[in-house]
């Protein structure tokens, strides 16, 4: 039997509720994380994004876990009938677009065309590469093992896959030696080519709205997504960008505070979930603009964006995004073998479904302290909320 909404409302406040309680619980008893939730509740940033990226980053695993579960039902990994669990997914994708193109736009606003556009790209490759590549080569060598380390096609074709797979999939997501769920062991990578693509034009847009004026560009730009874009996610972007210069407007930024306009982001966001279920469209990039610009502009909705629990989770959200599927598809493939998923009691498999956001926030701790961190120390831009999900 599918898992009803109140099955998956429960769970996820389960799991939300664990996955606090273990950044918590980091935060108080280790010195490195402490210090450095300390360092940045002291410094200038958009606060309320940070905790912000927490929920986005918890909201992705409990997406992926639903889709799980129907996977296991179905034998098909799409998207659910929920449509919570579509948003908690494909919503908290579309937060990360908006707070990349918000970060960035503002970074290119704020250097009046004075934009180093080389330091740029090494710091982008600097910030996502090394997780990333350790996150994709995790994929690669769970489907060899799951192949037992025999070569099963030629040689060549090996490494163009791992290469493929190594190469943020630009060129796709070929089965790793003929295992042909390869794809299923790690699903979240497409969202990265979107950001490249950001990443790329960003230093393009900005020369043009010098150039022709922002009014143009956007006009252009908004043209071509409604006639050309197949996915729609691209309005995202565009919401983070015209977020940077909305918040930059002094009455823009005083209106964004206040219980009325908390209220007025919740009720966007729920008519968001309603009326756009799949989240992947124009209205719903407006309504969900809104309720991006108030968070932006610093309402926490009534403290929730701003506990150190949160943050901590915002903190580690890259490596939660990159870590989670493998931990999911690992951990359910054991407990297949132990008792057919299909076969559950929904509380059974909510349970498992938060030891699942327990062991990805644990081991996302540790991938950030030694594999991220060492090469943020002395990087000069903002650190982009590198985004999520696979729906």
């Amino acid at each position: 039997m599918p898992l009803t909404s109140t099955d998956i409302a429960l769970g996820s406040l389960l799991a939300i509720a664990l996955a606090f309680r273990i950044s918590q619980f980091v935060c108080r008893s280790n010195t490195f994380y402490k210090s450095a939730i300390n360092k940045e509740i002291a410094s200038a940033r958009f606060h309320a994004l940070d905790g912000l990226r927490g929920f986005l980053a918890i909201g992705v695993v409990l997406h992926h876990i639903y889709i799980n579960h129907h996977f296991y039902q179905t034998g098909t990994w799409e998207l659910t009938t929920s449509r919570l669990s579509t948003f908690l997914g494909r919503g908290s994708v579309a937060m990360f677009f908006m707070i990349t193109a918000f970060l960035f736009w503002g970074r290119l606003i704020e250097s009046k065309g004075g934009f180093d556009t080389i330091r740029f790209f090494e710091n982008r490759v600097r910030r996502i590469a090394p997780m990333y590549l350790v996150s994709a080569g995790l994929v690669v060598v769970t489907a060899l093992a799951l192949t037992h380390f025999r070569l099963d096609v030629p040689l060549r074709d090996l490494f163009v896959q791992i290469a493929s797979w190594l190469l943020f999939t630009f060129p796709g997501v070929p089965p790793i030696n003929g295992f042909a769920p390869t794809p299923l062991i790690n699903t979240v990578f497409w969202s990265l080519t979107y950001e490249w693509k950001f990443y790329l034009l960003l230093p393009l847009l900005g020369a043009l709205t010098i150039r022709w004026g922002t009014a143009m560009v956007a006009f252009g730009t908004c043209a071509c997504i409604a006639l050309f874009s197949s996915s729609q996610v691209e309005w995202y972007f565009i919401a983070g960008c015209a977020s940077a210069m909305a918040l930059r407007i002094s009455s823009v930024q005083r209106l964004c505070n206040g219980v009325v306009p908390a209220v007025v982001a919740i009720c966007c966001t729920v008519t968001a979930i309603y009326w756009q279920p799949l989240i992947y469209s124009a209205g719903a990039a407006a309504l969900l603009w809104v309720t991006f610009l108030i968070i932006a502009g610093g309402n926490t909705l009534f403290g929730l964006l701003a506990n150190k629990a949160a943050r901590l989770l915002g903190l580690l959200s890259y490596s939660i995004y990159l870590l989670h599927n493998w931990v999911l598809y690992l951990a359910s493939r054991l407990l297949n073998h132990i008792v057919p998923i299909a076969s559950l009691s929904h509380l059974s498999y909510i349970s498992f479904g938060a030891s699942v956001v327990g062991m990805t926030v644990l081991l996302a701790s540790l991938t950030y302290r030694y594999i991220e961190f060492p090469l943020l120390q002395n990087q000069n831009v903002p650190v982009a909320a590198d985004c999520a999900s696979a729906s």
